[in-house]
Parts: C-alpha cells; sequence; structure tokens
C-alpha cells in the first residue's frame, strides 16, 4: 500500500513510475494546463480505478497529463515488471487489466469529444451524473454525489469559469434539477439523464446533417 498527500503528483507527465495503482480511498485528477495557463482536469480518479495506462498501453491518451492527487489517496501499488510475470503465468489477468484501460480510456475520448460539442450545462450535467453511485442513475429523487465537488474543481473539469459554472449550477437549481442543502449538493439523477439525452437527440441530427453530401 503506498499513500500520496494532497496535491502530490502521482503519476508525472515526464517519467512517470512503472507501475500500476489501483486506488483504495481517495481521488485524483488527471490533469494538464491550457495555453492561458489554466488547469483543465480530464478525468477524476475514486477508489476501484486502476491508474497507469501510459506505462501498460502505448499511445495511451493520458500521455499528455499527469496525475495529481485530490485528497489523500491510499493505493496498491503493482510494479510493471511484476504484472508482466503473473501475465506470463496466468494471461487472463493482463487481459482483464488491459480491458480496463481500454473501457476507462474509451470513456475519457467520449468525454473529450463531448467537451468540444457540449454547453457548459450539458457537461456539468454529465459530471454530476457520472459522480452519482450507479445504482442510483434511474432515481428520481434527490441523492448525494458520491464524492463532493467544489465550484471550481467542476470549473475546471467542464472547462468554463468559476462564476460561470456558478451560474449554471444555479439555473440547474431554479429548474429543480439540483438542491443545495448547507454545504452539500444534491442532484436528481433522473432530470440530469434526460438534459444529456435531450441535448444527444438534438446534436445527432445536426452532426449527421454536416455529414451529408
Amino acid at each position: 500500500m503506498i499513500t500520496f498527500r494532497r496535491d502530490e503528483r502521482i503519476s508525472p507527465l515526464i517519467n512517470p513510475p512503472k507501475r500500476l495503482l489501483l486506488i483504495q480511498s481517495g481521488v485524483a485528477k488527471l490533469t494538464a494546463a491550457t495555453i492561458d495557463g489554466h488547469e483543465r482536469i480530464i478525468y477524476v480518479f475514486r477508489p476501484g480505478d486502476l491508474v497507469g495506462a501510459r506505462v501498460l498501453i502505448e499511445q495511451s491518451p493520458e500521455a499528455a497529463y499527469e496525475i495529481i492527487a485530490m485528497s489523500s489517496v491510499n493505493a496498491l501499488s503493482v510494479d510493471l515488471a511484476d504484472l508482466q510475470a503473473v501475465g506470463r503465468e496466468h494471461p487472463d489477468v493482463l487481459i482483464a487489466v488491459t480491458s480496463a484501460f481500454a473501457r476507462r480510456l474509451e470513456r475519457l475520448t467520449d468525454r473529450l469529444m463531448a467537451a468540444m460539442s457540449e454547453e457548459v450545462s450539458v457537461r456539468l450535467c454529465r459530471l454530476l451524473l457520472d459522480f452519482v453511485e450507479e445504482d442510483r442513475h434511474g432515481s428520481g429523487d434527490f441523492v448525494h454525489l458520491e464524492h463532493p465537488l467544489t465550484h471550481e474543481t467542476m470549473a475546471h473539469i467542464v472547462g468554463a469559469s468559476r462564476p460561470h459554472t456558478s451560474s449554471v449550477l444555479a439555473d440547474l437549481e431554479m429548474r429543480g434539477v439540483v438542491k443545495r442543502n448547507r454545504r452539500d449538493l444534491l442532484v436528481c439523477p433522473e432530470m440530469l439523464a434526460e438534459i444529456v439525452k435531450q441535448d444527444t437527440s438534438r446534436r445527432v441530427p445536426q452532426a449527421r446533417k454536416q455529414a451529408s453530401p
């Protein structure tokens, strides 16, 4: 087990350690600086996530980013050499690890594409829904996020300014999609999903029309 302090680099941009990490507790961010010097959070790693795609999969989309602890993070560390040794004896283990990375990288690619086409309000709804426990996604009740997010963190993830992100949250609150309870943020997964679905339904015909000769 290895522990990282808040703001400590888990995987630096240059020469990341040749190991895989299975996060046991805490959260970490896949992040980079924009051209104007602002931070952009591409992905948030949570308990159960594997970290280390860059050292296992060549030309990983994560290669241009570094991973930094957002809180105290405890993780199980496995050296790449040890994993490869196990993989030679038990190929199914290596296949399972690679498949887990492939699924997450596919989600990462989808999120990057969505960030270029979706409005901030839709990106924020998608983000909030992503932080709802999976078994509550269809709920019409207000639920807590699996991990709390500050307005600043949300802004960094959706690629908007903090004031604009706060304004979008206020609008969602007026529409009854989210509810602020003291310092907690409660969300309605069913309504979040409906907003994302409506936007997707609107954009798909437009994309097909633009693609038509």
